[in-house]
């Protein structure tokens, strides 16, 4: 039961789906139908509703798959149950309109009739296996129904279909022998019908071919009485294909069954209805293998009655039929009989015949007897008789077109002369010419017929009619305009031609015939006019003076003169009319298998470029009519196939085979030809087919010859159809060869940089029309100038001059509306300035012209190998967006590129996405904003929601579920179609604000986007010599990590990571692992470039990024110029102020194996300079290491680092004109840099030895430490303290002279003051090394006391750092200097010097010792002065000196600090303002007197709360 389910329900499911377009849902559903029914015994009414099912896919399944799988279906169910399917399949097919007799052969049926016809043998083979099956009514229904659909195959089905019928049955009888006799039985037991006649003609052939005569034999008197009864007496006329198909039942007919039974039958038919049986009576004279010399003449009697008939159909096909009878005649006397008795009708033994067409179709007929099988002797006396009987109707004929159709007819006779021309007829020639009748058109068929006459042995009795042949020639050339003249001058010049081979006497006389002939300025045979005008017959005939010329009188065919032939071959190949195309091919086929063919097909060929260069395909409508009647345009024009036909004629040379240079040399020549618009719409790949005749495989031809190729293409100006056309068809053809140069050529024009300086003025200049201005002023001014203003006076009696004025402006206006147009005269001057405008406007115009041809040209060779799509091309999209881009802001470029650039979505984008790439490429052009105008119905959607609506569906699309939440098919795209999106994406990551959350996620789209397609790996499975696609290989890597980087440096923090997984993800992609690309040295650049950023992020990002890259990072004993700057950079960043980073870089050097070289240290005083602080002050320190490990380098590095300083010292003055004025400021001062030399000269101080110190401070003093940036005296004064501290005790006496000879010759100017007050700090950090006892160390002291007054913070800081050690050496002048120093703090007036003051006291105090402020009263005095309410400076003089003790004594001043408190509590609320801010400063726990009270903090927490109590002000 549950089988009966299963059966029930695919029947159903077949019955629904059986007519699915689905190729694939076809298969599966009869595949399963064919399970379902195998040894399953279906019900009756199952097998005939699958039977009518069947019939549905005859006209639906096209497809080879999904008939194969029904027949595997209908074979299965005739093997179930072979009697019900036969039965119902046969019934089926007839009540489906296929196998019917009612059906008329089409088209459509006759494929359809072949499909049935398979079956309808399966049933044979499979219902009908043995002997004794093939009878009964299904039988005799299957034979039937297969003639009928045999019928229908013949009659509406190509001549491959109708050879694959043929196959089928020929087969099926092979293989069952005796089917054949069974066959004849069951369709001769059916009732007859004229539809069986093709089956029967086919299985007579069959046993014709396979020797089996019995069964013929045994038939042949019943398949005769068949033919005569249905065929030969039927009343409706057979169809020709049907006809044609009978001829084998003729071909064993006796001649006692001809005249009993056929004879009599045709002269029945044709009395009683000759129009339905005299194509039947053609086609069988021409099909019996009988003489029918004995019955010809009672034949004739009524084919010759349809000669005179009224119906030009009826008379063509007498016509035919006697050609088809005369050729069954052997019997010369039977011949002449024929002839005779239809000279008689047209002499008007039956009747006068009046009517012009009547006497042409009789003279046809005699024609058609010209075709007689009579030879030897007595074929020459009747064809002279014959020939003879022309000349007494020529006589009496006076109709111009009679005469000439009579002539032509002679001509067929004529040619079957063999012997000798009768001379009747030669004195007839004699005497024609000048006859009245005789007209041009006369004369000329004449000369055709000499022609035929006078040839092989009959030639020289020609040479009668030399000096008439001559005449002729001569008036053609006099009258060579004339077309009917010279078309009786070619028939003329041909005889002619012909008589000087065979005679040479003749050819003696012919001098001034040969130069009429050839001569390239008269033309006369081969002017354009009579080509284009002459006849079909004339065309033939100049066609045979053709090939004689090149045969037999090729020595007179020179360079200058053979062309004009070439001309007429090709003129003749491309005549409109077929029969003259083909004499014309056979000629040009015959030249060129002759010696100098390929001479030959090269004339040709630049013939038949020539005809192509003015020639287009034209659509139907304007060559014929509605009514069906050639247009003028119609007759001159030639069909595509035509040209396509004359050029693989002259591509057939045969003399070439062993030439195989010469032959590779024309098919280059053919390359353009054959891809001209008009061939290719015939067809498109002609030159490959062309190729593959001359035994030329096209791949292995391009390998050879592409670099002779490629510039024959690309260097035309202008760049044709037919050379992108031939492009294109190269890059099908070897796609790996050619795109590679091709592209490399298209980027080369495309990335010119003129296009991208051309101004929106010049392209303005360029489309303004030759000979025009654009740039008006000079006009506008005479304009102006023309307003004669200069006789006006300010004031007139009569008008002011402002109604001068007023009226003049008016006149101007009347005169424009009016359209008036003066001409503005120009002064000399001005005229020499508008002319010197034009020409600089000429020279603009030319240069633009010539950039956009280039570029049109490029763009050209693009669109023609994009609309190929050859294999390969998406690999070279990322070069072709890299080179577009920049092009939108060219103005001449940007219109032209734009086409281009939105068409590469289409050729790179998976179906799927083809939308949205489209939709992605005019957002990016948005976004470009380039300089031509855009698709308005794409700008509608405002920007930002455009990008908005991109980057989600680029996001859905392409990133898979497990990611984010894309779509279940959702798939990264390919590189290359990354590469096409990724400006964008970089354009909204870089251009567009991200300030709100929306924002941000867009933002954080964009770099999941970029993740998923940095993970993308190459397939194992690619051969090594391709590019994956779906690899990183051809990902735009180098302007991610530029991208990337600079998000992780502007980003926010959430953008930081994921640009950092992204940037990681892409250096793993390049990391040479499986799978991956190796890193070009771009991408490593970009990586380093990123170690020098001022974001730590940035950095340690890009060394992650490298560590990725280890295994293909390049090494200094490999890649010495590259290796040694990734040696230099990770040095550096070795030294980094981030501890990560440090770490981070010294596991990548160890990873790396990497060491250390001496040619380094020179090159880091490059990073030393940097614009950035952090890479300077890594510099510096990776410097001093360096030299630190090469000391030896010390000494050059620090000249270095001098010579540097003083290029970036020097800055140049600004640009000034002649007034004075600025043109252009100066550059930026350089300080950053100096900066970085002096902390690089701090680091190295350490590392110098004896000698280069003084050098160093020589340097130092005076220019160093007098920089005009106050940041490098700072960093210039730190590194000389530094070199001190290491150096100054070894290099005391030879320093201290430097510093006191500054001091002693420096001027007393303000520009030094910086220098001397910085020397003075130096002395004084020298003075720590000098014996206490040195006479110098007092004036130093006195210098450093006096430099306290220097407004300088850190020259104050350094002197008190440098009293202390100084002061036991000068202890009994310190009450001294302590009293001065207490009254410049108190006193003094200038805030420099009362700082000073206190830094010098603190100093002085630290070197005494800290009872030193009892034993000098300076508490005391300190603490009177804090309570001074007079004075101001006095309580901020102290307040500096308490601030200066704490700074510098530290917790030894915490004693006193008890008994500061309750003074400074009261300057919380003192009346001066500095007062009190001074007082807050000192009270700040992080610095001032709080610092140092441990002992004091709850009196502290008292004295704070009074203080709040206080007044603010």
């Amino acid at each position: 039961m549950a089988a009966d389910t299963q059966v029930s329900e695919t029947l159903k499911r077949f019955a629904v789906k059986v007519t699915t377009a689905s190729v694939k849902e076809r298969r599966e559903i009869l595949s399963e139908l064919g399970r379902c029914i195998a040894g399953k015994d279906l019900p009756e009414g199952a097998v005939k509703g699958l039977c009518k099912l069947f019939c549905l896919t005859l006209h639906r399944y096209r497809d080879a798959a999904s008939r194969r799988a029904l027949q595997a279906a209908i074979q299965q169910l005739a093997e179930a149950q072979p009697e019900a399917t036969a039965k119902n399949l046969l019934h089926s097919l007839q009540s489906s309109g296929v196998g019917s007799k009612a059906c008329v052969p089409s088209k459509s049926s006759g494929s359809a009739a072949l499909l049935a016809l398979t079956w309808t043998c399966l049933l044979v083979r499979i219902v009908f296996p043995l002997k004794a099956k093939r009878q009964g009514d299904i039988w005799n229904k299957l034979v039937e129904v297969q003639c009928l659909l045999l019928l229908e195959v013949l009659g509406g089905s190509h001549k491959h279909a109708v050879d694959g019928a043929v196959k089928k049955l020929t087969k099926l009888w092979k293989e069952n022998p005796g089917l054949v006799e069974q066959y004849f039985s069951a369709i001769l037991s059916l009732e007859p019908n004229q539809n069986y006649a093709g089956m029967l003609g086919l299985l007579v052939q069959f046993c014709t071919n396979h020797k089996e005569m019995d069964v013929v034999n045994q038939h042949k008197s019943t398949l005769l009485e068949f033919y005569v009864k249905h065929i030969l007496m039927s009343k409706a006329k057979p169809p020709k294909y049907l006809l044609d198909n009978c001829a084998p039942l003729l071909r064993f007919m006796s001649h006692s069954e001809f005249k009993d039974l056929i004879l009599p039958t045709i002269q029945k038919s044709l009395l009683r209805s000759p129009e339905n049986v005299i194509e039947t009576i053609s086609s069988l004279l021409a099909s019996v293998t009988l003489d029918l010399s004995q019955y010809a003449l009672d034949i004739v009697k009524g084919l010759a009655n349809q000669l005179k008939s009224n119906s030009p159909r009826l008379m063509d096909e007498a016509v035919l039929a006697l050609r088809n009878l005369s050729r069954q005649c052997s019997d010369s006397s039977a011949t002449e009989a024929l002839t005779k008795h239809l000279f008689a009708i047209l002499g008007g033994s039956e009747g006068k015949l009046t009517i012009i067409a009547q006497k042409m179709s009789v003279l046809s007929g005699i024609g058609s007897l010209s075709h007689h099988g009579v030879s030897g002797p007595s074929g020459q006396v009747l064809n002279g008789c014959v020939a003879e009987l022309f000349i007494p109707f020529l006589q009496q004929e006076v109709h111009e077109g009679t005469l000439v159709h009579a002539v032509s007819v002679l001509a067929l006779w004529c040619n079957r002369f063999t012997t000798e021309v009768p001379k009747k007829l030669t004195d007839w020639f004699k005497k024609v010419f000048s006859l009245k009748t005789s007209t041009s058109a006369v004369r000329h068929a004449y000369l055709q017929c000499m022609l035929a006459s006078f040839r092989g042995d009959t030639l020289l009795q020609a040479l009668d009619f030399l000096p008439l042949l001559m005449q002729t020639v001569e008036k053609a050339a006099s009258q060579s305009t004339q077309v009917p003249t010279v078309t009786e001058g070619v028939a003329a010049a041909l005889l002619v031609s012909k008589l000087s081979v065979a005679d040479s006497q003749a050819e003696a006389k012919l001098s001034n015939f040969w130069q009429l002939v050839v001569d390239e300025k008269k033309q006369i045979f081969t002017s354009e006019k009579f080509l284009l005008l002459a006849s079909e017959e004339a065309l033939c005939t100049v066609l045979h003076l053709t090939e004689r010329l090149f045969l037999d009188h090729a020595h007179r065919l020179t360079n200058s003169r053979v062309q004009q032939y070439y001309r007429v071959l090709v003129a003749v190949l491309l005549s409109r009319t077929w029969h003259v195309r083909r004499q014309a091919q056979q000629t040009v086929r015959k030249l060129l298998s002759s010696l100098g063919g390929i001479k030959l097909a090269n004339g040709l060929l630049e013939e038949l470029k020539t005809v192509l260069n003015s020639h287009k395909v034209l659509p139907l409508e304007t060559l014929v009519t509605d009514a069906g009647e050639v247009m003028e345009t119609g007759k001159t024009y030639v069909p595509p196939r035509v040209l396509q036909e004359a050029l693989c004629v002259i591509s057939g040379v045969p003399g070439l085979k062993g030439d195989i240079t010469s032959t590779e040399q024309l098919a280059q020549e053919m390359l353009i030809i054959s891809h001209h618009p008009s061939l290719v719409a015939v067809q498109s790949g002609l030159w490959p087919a062309l190729l593959t005749r001359m035994k030329i495989d096209p791949e292995a031809f391009i390998t050879r010859h592409l670099d002779q190729i490629i510039p024959r293409i690309t260097t035309q100006s202008p760049l044709n159809q037919s050379s992108m056309n031939a492009m294109g068809s190269l890059s099908i053809l070897s796609p790996d060869r050619v795109l590679p140069q091709l592209i490399s050529s298209i980027t080369a024009s495309v990335q010119n940089p003129a296009l991208c300086l051309v101004t929106r003025e010049e392209f303005a200049v360029m489309q303004t029309p030759a000979g025009e201005l654009f740039d008006k002023s000079i006009i506008q001014s005479a304009q102006q100038d023309s307003i004669k203003k200069a006789n006006m006076k300010r004031e007139n009696k009569a008008y002011s001059f402002k109604e001068q004025i007023i009226e003049l402006e008016l006149k101007e206006e009347i005169k424009k509306k009016k359209g008036i147009k003066e001409e503005v005269q120009l002064t000399s001057k001005q005229k020499e300035m508008l002319q010197a405008q034009m020409d600089k406007e000429a020279q603009i115009r030319r240069r633009l012209q010539e950039l956009d041809g280039e570029l049109e040209a490029a763009l050209g060779l693009l669109d023609a190998i994009m609309t190929r799509n050859p294999r390969g091309l998406t690999q070279y999209i990322p070069v072709l967006v890299d080179a577009f881009l920049p092009l939108l802001k060219s103005p001449l470029a940007a219109p032209r590129v734009k086409g281009p650039f939105l068409s590469l979505a289409a050729c790179v984008m998976p179906p799927r996405l083809k939308t949205l790439g489209t939709l992605v490429s005019h957002v990016t052009l948005r976004l470009l904003k380039p300089e031509c105008a855009l698709d308005q119905s794409w700008c509608q959607e405002e920007l930002p929601v455009a990008v908005r609506r991109a980057v989600s569906l680029l996001h859905t699309h392409t990133i898979p579920s497990r990611v984010g939440k894309g779509e279940p098919d959702a798939a990264p795209l390919s590189a290359p179609a990354f590469s096409l999106i990724f400006p964008m994406l970089k354009m909204v990551l870089t251009e567009m604000p991200y300030h709100s959350e929306e924002e941000e996620e867009q933002m954080a789209q964009i770099l999941q986007i970029l993740t998923v397609h940095a993970q993308l790996r190459a397939s194992p499975d690619t051969p090594p010599e391709r590019v994956d696609e779906n690899g990183p290989e051809l990902l735009p890597r180098v302007a991610m990590l530029r991208l990337l980087t600079w998000v992780i440096g502007t980003g926010s923090p959430r953008l930081q990571v994921l640009a950092s997984d992204t940037l990681t993800a892409l250096c793993a992609s390049s990391s040479g692992e499986d799978g991956c690309a190796f890193a070009e040295q771009e991408e490593v650049d970009v990586l380093l470039a990123a170690l020098q950023s001022p974001c730590a992020s940035v950095r340690e990002t890009a060394l992650r990024g490298l560590m990725e890259l280890h295994l293909v990072l390049p090494a200094p004993d490999t890649d010495e110029k590259n290796g040694l700057n990734l040696l230099r950079r990770l040095w550096v960043v070795k030294f980094d102020k981030e501890e990560e980073i440090r770490k981070l870089a010294e596991r990548l050097w160890t990873t790396m194996g990497l060491d250390l070289q001496s040619d380094l240290c020179s090159l880091l005083i490059d990073d030393v300079i940097y614009h950035e602080a952090a890479v300077r002050q890594a510099g510096a320190e990776a410097l001093s290491q360096a030299v630190a490990r090469y000391q030896r380098q010390a000494a050059e590095v620090m000249g270095r680092l001098m010579e540097i300083y003083q290029e970036k010292l020097y800055r140049p003055p600004p640009v000034l004109d002649a007034l004075g004025r600025v043109i252009s400021e100066s550059p930026p001062d350089q300080w950053e840099a100096r900066c970085g030399l002096a902390l690089a000269l701090n680091k190295l101080s350490q590392y110098l030895d004896s000698s280069q110190v003084k050098p160093l401070f020589q340097f130092f003093v005076p220019d160093a430490l007098n920089d005009r940036n106050p940041d490098v005296r700072k960093c210039m004064l730190d590194a000389a303290l530094a070199t001190l501290n290491a150096h100054g005790k070894e290099n005391v006496n030879s320093l201290l002279p430097v510093f006191e000879e500054f001091l002693k010759d420096a001027p007393n100017d303000a520009s030094y003051d910086a220098v001397r007050q910085s020397v003075v700090v130096l002395m004084g950090s020298l003075a720590k090394h000098l014996d206490k006892s040195d006479p110098k160390v007092k004036p130093i002291v006195a210098k450093l006391i006096a430099a306290l007054s220097t407004p300088s913070q850190q020259v104050q800081e350094s002197v008190a750092s440098c009293l202390p050690p100084l002061v036991p050496a000068v202890k009994e002048d310190a009450g001294g200097m302590i009293q001065r120093l207490m009254q410049q703090l108190l006193e003094s007036d200038k805030y420099a010097e009362r700082k000073g003051a206190a830094y010098g006291l603190a100093g002085l105090v630290k070197g005494l010792g800290i009872l030193s402020l009892k034993q000098q009263e300076m508490m005391a005095a300190l603490t009177d002065a804090i309570q001074d309410k007079k004075n101001f400076r006095r309580r901020e003089g102290a307040l500096f000196a308490f601030e200066m003790l704490c700074t510098m004594l530290g917790k030894l001043f915490e004693p006193y600090v008890v008994h500061v408190l309750p003074h400074l509590l009261l300057c919380f609320g003192d009346g001066n303002q500095y007062v009190r801010e001074l007082g807050w400063k000192l009270a700040n726990p992080s610095k001032g007197i709080t610092l140092h009270i441990d002992t004091c903090v709850e009196s502290w927490a008292y004295y704070v709360v009074l203080a709040s109590k206080l007044p603010s002000s």
